[in-house]
């Protein structure tokens, strides 16, 4: 068995959840314009958009531009105001345009993956719709660094133990590279990988949890080669 590193996408090679910041200062903004509670429409619809992910199991395009649509119309009802459709879609919409963002890696990922290639076994394990995941990657121009992409319904430790058995992986001398405790860091940490956590300071609270163990707490990519003893 050999040694490899894991890599997420979001947010650890990509920008992605800046995308989404955008499109919920403007749904806020919007609200405001229309009478409601702008900021406190911001905590309804991220309720909406977690129901939307446990229902459909899994982090699904359509989650978060029905989130905004539902948000929208609980406060009609709250209200005794009419829902006009036509404000419901223009608010959905605002959710459709974060897919429709170029994909920007981070800085100094192209050239972290490029260090890294060639010396260490390299795989990018992501979460999220499949169709809009395997498309996100390939226009990163990211995924020929990799030896495989994933692109799980859920990272759990089971998956990560799975990636280890396909792949001949011995945790124990391998890496996870990732930017959410709930997501990257402590499932990793139960499938017995090290783990090396990237601040971000744009992260969904829905990703939110305490470490489950001892990890490297890092703030930049650049690190991480140093940080795997390269």
């Amino acid at each position: 068995m050999s040694c490899g590193i894991l890599f997420d996408f979001d947010d650890t090679l990509v920008e992605t959840t800046v995308h989404f910041n955008r499109a919920k200062d403007r749904f806020s903004a919007k609200m405001t314009a229309l009478g409601f509670p702008g900021v406190e429409a911001l905590e309804v619809l991220n309720a909406f958009d977690i129901q939307n992910v446990r229902c459909r199991g899994g982090f699904f395009k359509e989650c978060f531009p029905l989130a905004l649509g539902e948000t929208y119309e609980y406060y009609c009802r709250s209200y005794g105001r009419k829902c006009v459709p036509q404000q419901k879609k223009e608010m959905e919409n605002m959710g459709w345009w974060v897919f429709e963002q170029p994909v920007r890696p981070m800085k100094g990922a192209r050239e972290v993956l490029r260090r890294l290639c060639g010396i260490l076994p390299l795989f990018l394990a992501t979460k999220g719709d499949p169709l809009v995941q395997h498309g996100r990657i390939e226009e990163s121009g990211l995924s020929g660094y990799f030896n495989k992409v994933y692109v799980l319904v859920d990272k759990n430790s089971s998956a990560f133990r799975d990636i280890a058995l396909e792949q001949r992986l011995k945790p124990s001398v391998s890496w996870v590279v990732g930017n959410s405790m709930k997501s990257d860091i402590n499932p990793a940490l139960k499938a017995g990988f090290n783990c090396i956590y990237i601040q971000h300071p744009h992260t969904w609270d829905f990703e939110d949890e305490a470490p489950l163990g001892g990890h490297v707490n890092v703030d930049s990519l650049a690190v991480v080669p140093g940080m795997v003893g390269l």
